[in-house]
Parts: structure tokens; C-alpha cells; sequence
């Protein structure tokens, strides 16, 4: 009976950890601190961008419910996903990690832990359980993201290619751009497999800052030679896409003068943190290319700070900001 009772307690413990409390749900969830030593709190007004406030609360709580009934790959899965929407990083980890314990060989598990790690600024971590993933996941085909409920289904995603995409990213944090790249560039083979125009050009995006940022120039030109995309077919409605106005301003297509203007130039701007974020760190990057760190320099700080924490831009934004203005705050 006492062993028994004891692995009852430490289960209830480890999913005691993986569910936010009312209190914090009311007050803000300390998730840990940025590169830059910033608390990193998920606020309980938050808007992920992802579904209504209430609709995510909705399908934590089924979730937590189908998890704890039975726990499996995909029920595991989709509650670390659910959490993770709500911007509860920490306890998305901690299901994954407990659900690894008992499905150790599941890459899919790792491929959600690595992108947490990555979130929450462990860089080496996400590294390691990643390339694990990758390692489980050689010569098997692609694999997509089971739906949710009817009311919240979330994306289809193909697993390998956030997987490798989150790889790229966490070299490309560490600064390590060899590696980044080849990441970068397996992931874009998932996307062209996929026909996924939005993957490719975030792939290309990132594949060419890799490469230059680490000096291969002639292979950094080349990827963006060889992007020929229209915004009508990243963007069917014409809607705004950062990552393709990134490459159109590495390409000469478009000027850094063209960004944040308050003229009116026919374009639509967007004021969200995600897009203010990016298109700043694109910007950055564009001085950083030119050797021109200085005027890089407020378009980090623009980068930085935005209320939301866990965007790629903010936190590659802080890995640079360390490594260029070292001792400085933004």
C-alpha cells in the first residue's frame, strides 16, 4: 500500500505543477526571466492571437481532463499545446516531461519539450532533446498534429518541421550559424515537400540570416536569389507578412525607410507586438549586415520591448543584444 500511496502523491504533484492555479490565473504567472535578466509573466489578460481568452480556457480544462483520464502521446500533446497557448511555458514543460517518463521514445513529445526549453531562454536543453527528436524521427515520413475538439481544432502542423525549425533557432541564439542554417534548411525541406509558402518563406528568411550573419555570403545570396514568391502567394488576401517584407529589405526591393513610417504609402501596417517585434529585428539585422552595429541599436531596443515575451524575434533580439552591446541595457 505505501509504494502505491507514494506514486499517487508524486503523480498528483507533477500535474499540481502542470495546472495554474486560480491564483495565478488572476494575478500573473512568473514564467522565469529573459537573456536580459527581465521577468517573463504571462499575464491573465493576455491575448495570445490564438483563440478568445475563455475559448482556451475552455479546452484547458477538457484537456487537463482527457490528460489526466489517460494519459497518452496525443492527450499529452495537445494539453502541453493548449497550455502553451495560454502562455503557461513552464507547465506545458512540465507535462511533456512527465509524459516522457512514461513514452520516452516519443519524438513528437520532444519536439514540443525542445520549443519550450527554446521559449524559456534554455537554449542548450532545447539543443539536446531536439536533436534526440531528430535523431528518432530519421527516414520515417512526415507526421501531422492531431486535431483538437471541434470548437478549438488548432493547425494540422507537420511535426518535423517545427522540430527542425526550432533546432535553426536555437543554434541561431547561441549564435552557432553553421548549424543554424543546416536546420534552417532541413526544415525548409519539410516545407517545400509540403508546399507550405508561408514555411518557405520563414525558412528563407532565417536560412539567409544564418548564412550571413556567419559569413557565407555566397550561399546566403543565393537563398535569396532563388525566393521568387509574390506576396499574393505567401498572403492570398494581401495581407501584411513580415518575413517576406524581411527578404524584400535584405533583397534591395524595399527600403529601411520604408518600415514604421507614418506617411501614407498604400501599404497596410499592422501595430501588433509580433509585427513590431520582427520588423524591427529585421531591420537590425540589415545594419548588422552593413557593419553599421550602432544604428542596429534601436531597432533591437524595438525589438526587446514589446509586451510579449515568447516571440522568436524578441528573444534572438536579446541573444544579439548581449553579444553586441555587452554590459548595456536596452
Amino acid at each position: 500500500m505505501i509504494p502505491r500511496t507514494l506514486k499517487f502523491l508524486a503523480s498528483a504533484s507533477l500535474l499540481m505543477l502542470a495546472t495554474p492555479t486560480l491564483a495565478t490565473a488572476q494575478e500573473g504567472s512568473f514564467q522565469g526571466t529573459s537573456l536580459l535578466g527581465q521577468p517573463m509573466v504571462t499575464n491573465p489578460d493576455r491575448n495570445v492571437g490564438v483563440a478568445a481568452v475563455a475559448t482556451l480556457e475552455r479546452a484547458a480544462k477538457d484537456a487537463k481532463a482527457a490528460y489526466e483520464s489517460n494519459m497518452t502521446v496525443d492527450t499529452a500533446t495537445w494539453y502541453g499545446r493548449i497550455l502553451f497557448y495560454q502562455g503557461y511555458v513552464r507547465e506545458s514543460a512540465a507535462v511533456y516531461e512527465t509524459a516522457l517518463k512514461r513514452f520516452p521514445n516519443s519524438a513528437k513529445l520532444m519536439r514540443h519539450l525542445a520549443h519550450r526549453h527554446f521559449s524559456l531562454r534554455q537554449f542548450d536543453k532545447s539543443i539536446e532533446v531536439g536533436l534526440k527528436a531528430a535523431k528518432l524521427y530519421e527516414g520515417k515520413p512526415l507526421e501531422r498534429e492531431k486535431p483538437g475538439p471541434d470548437y478549438f481544432p488548432g493547425s494540422p502542423d507537420v511535426v518535423q518541421y517545427y522540430l527542425y525549425y526550432h533546432l535553426g533557432q536555437a543554434y541561431f541564439a547561441k549564435h552557432d550559424y553553421d548549424n543554424a542554417a543546416k536546420w534552417f534548411a532541413k526544415s525548409a525541406e519539410s516545407a517545400a515537400f509540403n508546399h507550405d509558402v508561408e514555411a518557405r518563406t520563414a525558412n528563407s528568411y532565417w536560412e539567409y540570416l544564418s548564412l550571413a550573419r556567419g559569413g557565407n555570403l555566397r550561399a546566403a545570396q543565393k537563398v535569396l536569389d532563388e525566393y521568387d514568391m509574390t506576396l499574393f502567394e505567401v498572403q492570398p488576401d494581401g495581407s501584411p507578412d513580415t518575413y517576406f517584407d524581411g527578404i524584400q529589405l535584405f533583397k534591395g526591393n524595399r527600403s529601411p525607410k520604408s518600415f514604421f513610417s507614418a506617411e501614407d504609402t498604400g501599404r497596410a501596417f499592422a501595430t501588433a507586438d509580433g509585427v513590431a517585434a520582427s520588423t524591427a529585428y529585421s531591420l537590425a539585422n540589415y545594419y548588422i549586415l552593413m557593419g553599421e552595429t550602432e544604428k542596429a541599436k534601436p531597432w533591437l531596443q524595438r525589438s526587446i520591448n514589446v509586451d510579449s515575451w515568447s516571440y522568436f524575434a524578441r528573444v534572438q533580439a536579446e541573444a544579439d543584444w548581449l553579444l553586441l552591446f555587452p554590459g548595456e541595457k536596452p
